[in-house]
């Protein structure tokens, strides 16, 4: 396995962080070819436990180049700053050492670069004399010809030899790099602060760019480190599926909190007067004993004993509400900014399914043959990995109507509950037939109650009022939309 940290490396390290990190090899196949391509050898697994370990302490008989890039990068106070996201998280900590992997070589001027690949390179060759020397002395310790064995001894005084000289060469180029590398400490700070930097805020951004897709919301399943790491590549690789998660971060945000400030408590009715001590609950005419000073103590006497007047009040439990299911548009005029938006807008409105518990659904629909659809009866066990390829998909097709919404009601035909929504975000017209409309739209409409919320960007919404309950019509992707939405749902 290639960057084993059962080398010694330029931190300390015990059993559980090399077991830790030779499991992260083995699950990431981008972090294995990270390690492959690293420019100096073992120095992604260094500062990989610098940051993961709770206290992590440079190892003083470590590699000489990689100690010293270490040393110089955990004097940083943005190495601290990063650690506050990386510490005792070790798929936080690969990310930041694939962050910081080709920065701190380029924060190394060209001869001091030089110089440390010819330590490693140096270093490499000595090891390599020194395990062949080991392998001779043990075949020869266990050949009972003497003769044998010794041509084997002859070879590994040799091997020793051209090792002793070799190590003089190594001191020589250790001494050499040393030298450039303290002239030239006040510039490699800088560069490495700079990368560190840039590491935190690259930190910072995955951290809110992946809650869009579910990430670190709480009350989902349990997110892979693999997941977390494939993620991660694609938000630093993909502008765009990158620009959707921003636009998904803010709109959910946004979508939670007015949801939130809707009334979420059952109805209750009084059905009886009884004794208690709920404040909230007592009679007023309790209330007047308090007020008058001749009564006072009466009425905490009563409190302590729990026998105050209260309602008996008593709840009515929501029922289960039906389906969320968002239509998305994906002919080609939508390629760019609406896509985006309409795309954050669906992204909110799972957050918003997920947090109630409701089924979620997205049609992506462009002409008539061209259609995909994905379920979520539980939101809350969606991947990653499934949202992202809603947010990358896109057929830059044609325009029909009718497909996608024969989708969303036979989805709303096949709910367990009423009263559910669907999202109609288009950007184009299209006809729908009067005998689906009458007919099966109209039979699952009556009998699962649910509404269309149509979102006409751009276009004259006649096309969507013979099976639409609300209409927007933004003429750009604004936020007054998305609280229209939320304000419209069931």
């Amino acid at each position: 396995m290639p960057g084993n940290l059962s080398d010694v490396g330029a931190i300390e390290t015990d059993r559980y962080d090399r077991r830790t990190w030779n499991r992260i090899l083995e699950e990431s196949e981008r972090i294995q070819a990270a390690v492959k391509e690293e420019p100096f050898q073992g120095l992604m697994r260094d500062v990989w436990a610098s940051l993961f370990k709770a206290s992590p302490h440079i190892n003083e008989q470590g590699p000489t180049v990689n100690r010293r890039v270490m040393e110089n990068l955990m004097r940083q106070t943005a190495w601290k700053d990063l650690r506050q996201t990386t510490q005792m998280d070790e798929y936080s900590a690969a990310l930041g050492s694939l962050s910081l992997r080709d920065a701190l070589e380029q924060a190394m001027p060209e001869d001091v670069r030089h110089a440390a690949h010819q330590v490693q390179d140096l270093e490499q060759q000595l090891q390599q004399l020194l395990d062949q020397a080991e392998a001779y002395q043990e075949a020869a310790n266990a050949m009972p010809d003497s003769q044998a064995a010794a041509q084997l001894l002859d070879q590994i005084q040799a091997l020793q030899k051209q090792a002793a000289d070799l190590m003089q060469t190594l001191q020589q180029a250790t001494d050499q790099f040393e030298q450039a590398f303290d002239a030239q400490s006040g510039s490699i700070g800088r560069a490495v602060r700079q990368a560190l930097e840039q590491a935190v805020q690259e930190a910072q951004e995955d951290q809110r760019m992946m809650q869009a897709f579910g990430v670190g919301m709480g009350d989902g399943k349990p997110v892979s480190g693999k997941e977390r790491l494939e993620l991660a590549h694609i938000l630093r690789t993909n502008p765009h599926v990158r620009e959707i998660a921003r636009m998904a971060g803010r709109m959910q945000m946004m979508a939670l909190n007015k949801r939130k400030n809707r009334t979420i408590h059952p109805p209750t009715e009084i059905v009886n007067i009884t004794m208690g001590d709920d404040l909230a609950n007592i009679l007023p005419s309790e209330l007047l004993l308090l007020a008058d000073p001749a009564t006072e103590d009466d009425f905490i006497q009563r409190f302590a004993e729990r026998r105050l007047l209260q309602y008996d009040l008593r709840g009515f439990e929501r029922e289960g509400q039906g389906p969320i299911v968002v239509c998305l548009d994906e002919s080609g005029s939508t390629a760019g900014t609406v896509e985006i938006w309409e795309k954050g807008i669906a992204l909110a409105l799972f957050a918003i399914a997920r947090r109630e518990r409701r089924a979620f659904a997205v049609v992506h629909f462009g002409s008539e043959p061209e259609i995909f659809v994905q379920k979520w009866p539980r939101p809350k066990d969606a991947s990653p990995v499934q949202l992202v390829e809603m947010a990358q998909h896109f057929f830059n097709g044609g325009t029909n109507f009718e497909r996608p919404l024969k989708e969303a009601v036979q989805i709303m035909d096949e709910a367990s509950f009423k009263k559910g929504d669907i999202v109609f975000i288009t950007d184009g017209e299209s006809r729908v037939s009067d005998k689906f409309l009458h007919g099966e739209f109209a039979r699952v409409k009556n009998e699962k109650e649910f509404q269309v919320i149509s979102v006409v960007i751009g276009y004259d919404d006649r096309s969507v009022r013979p099976f639409s309950d609300v209409i927007a019509k933004p003429q750009v992707a604004d936020d007054a939309t998305l609280s229209f939405v939320i304000e419209a749902l069931q």
